[in-house]
């Protein structure tokens, strides 16, 4: 009767172990599948922080061109009376018959009105600052083909590019990064990629942890967003894949 009673405890001993490691293997599969949920929760937020960072840095770079394109007009019409000056002045000869006046030809803005008020039916599920974004995107692009005042535009967007507005633009996406949550180390910003802006950023993801298990893992997931394609900097190859720290 004590062997028998002996081998029914020792029986109920190793039921008992095995049922703790059953539990402890379902236990950990449990904190599998709860790590991994994270992680997806964690990829889309790192998704929607270099998305809203590519928006900002994109915002940032049309905030600057109306008053771009003011001074570029002004210097454009400097630089041709100053070329007409100087054909007139290497060509003397009798004073010409007055001609005709010639219809005054319309400034940019004034083409950029123009193009937004047709655009307004064609995007009239979009907002009217995103139709003047597209309307300003589709007037530059034409300017830059004409090559005025020996291709003066496409020199003073690429000046204004690397001395001012590549630093607003940084600023920018990182601020729209920190706001969202995300890790500004190892953040990236391309400038440009098919003519978009291209941001790469991460959001911390932290295991949780059982008996040691996943426990203090640690890791930056990173994701790449881009911004909505901007037709006019296609004029400028130059500036085709230029990428910055954002940190």
């Amino acid at each position: 009767m004590k062997k028998i009673a002996a081998y029914i405890e020792n029986e109920r001993g190793n039921v008992a172990l095995l049922v703790l490691g059953l539990i402890s293997v379902m236990i950990i599969l449990f904190m599998l599948v709860l790590n991994l949920a994270g992680a997806l929760i964690v990829k889309e937020q790192a998704m929607s922080t270099s998305q809203q960072a590519a928006l900002a840095a994109t915002a940032s770079l049309y905030e600057e061109l109306p008053g771009f394109i003011l001074s570029y007009e002004k210097e454009l019409k400097e630089f041709i009376e100053e070329e007409e000056a100087a054909k007139e002045a290497e060509e003397p000869g009798e004073p010409e018959e007055p001609e005709e006046p010639k219809e005054k030809e319309k400034t940019i803005e004034e083409l950029i009105d123009e193009e937004t008020e047709k655009l307004s039916g064609e995007m009239s599920d979009y907002s009217l600052n995103e139709i003047r974004n597209e309307a300003i995107d589709r007037i530059l692009s034409k300017e830059l083909d004409k090559g005025l005042g020996n291709n003066l535009l496409k020199t003073k967007l690429s000046l204004e590019m690397e001395y001012d507005w590549i630093k607003s633009m940084k600023e920018s996406a990182r601020s729209a990064i920190i706001a969202n949550g995300g890790e500004v180390e190892g953040a990236v910003m391309t400038v440009f990629e098919d003519g978009q802006i291209v941001v790469e950023s991460a959001h911390e993801v932290e295991a949780i942890g059982y008996n040691g298990f996943f426990a203090g893992i640690k890791e930056n997931l990173f994701k790449s967003s881009k911004g909505p394609e901007l037709k006019f900097v296609k004029k400028l190859p130059e500036w085709e894949g230029r990428t910055y720290s954002l940190e």
